[in-house]
């Protein structure tokens, strides 16, 4: 495989700001939110899709769903079953769930995660084409190749001697 080959246009590397004015622990780097939302309208070619924000946090874009009823989400709920609760579609949801079951418990007070449950919660309300972003420390695999295919990775890094984070699109078939 060449430099050139296809799978060098999956791949870009962004270093941001941080961290944004609210400070919240967890919290994506500054402009990372609006530069993800806007990546996902140029591969969608939407200049205005539907968006769910998943493990939301302070994030401000989109339908926003989280745990903790302090971040004033548009929906209070656990993001195993969060599915039954939204009634339509979305073309992006933008999931940042904490990075461990430790960081989980620690700084959200909230259960432990499973992947393979809340992204299949995710698949019952995206629309076909649709794009799910996963954003976290570790690349995080396909959830289901019979649905997705990888689209797009982005590497997010925000200071000297800290981790990247990875933004992993997935798009729906």
């Amino acid at each position: 495989m060449s430099y050139k080959s296809e799978t060098q246009k999956k791949n870009l590397a962004w270093f941001l700001p941080r961290p944004k004015k609210d400070h919240y622990k967890g919290g994506m780097p500054l402009y990372c939110e609006e530069w993800l939302l806007e990546l996902a309208k140029d591969i969608l070619g939407n200049p205005e899709p539907t968006m769910l924000n998943l493990f939301c946090g302070m994030n401000k874009f989109g339908f926003r769903i989280d745990i903790k009823p302090e971040v004033e989400p548009d929906l209070v709920c656990d993001a195993h079953s969060f599915a039954s609760k939204v009634n339509s579609q979305y073309d992006v949801i933008l999931a940042d769930p904490p990075y461990s079951n430790q960081e989980a418990k620690d700084l959200y007070g909230t259960p432990k995660l499973n992947y393979s449950i809340w992204s299949k919660e995710c698949i019952k309300v995206l629309a076909p084409k649709g794009l799910l972003i996963v954003f976290h420390k570790h690349i995080k695999p396909n959830p289901n190749p019979e649905i997705f295919t990888v689209v797009k990775r982005v590497f997010v890094g925000n200071r000297s001697n800290h981790l990247l984070r990875a933004a992993i699109f997935f798009q729906r078939k």
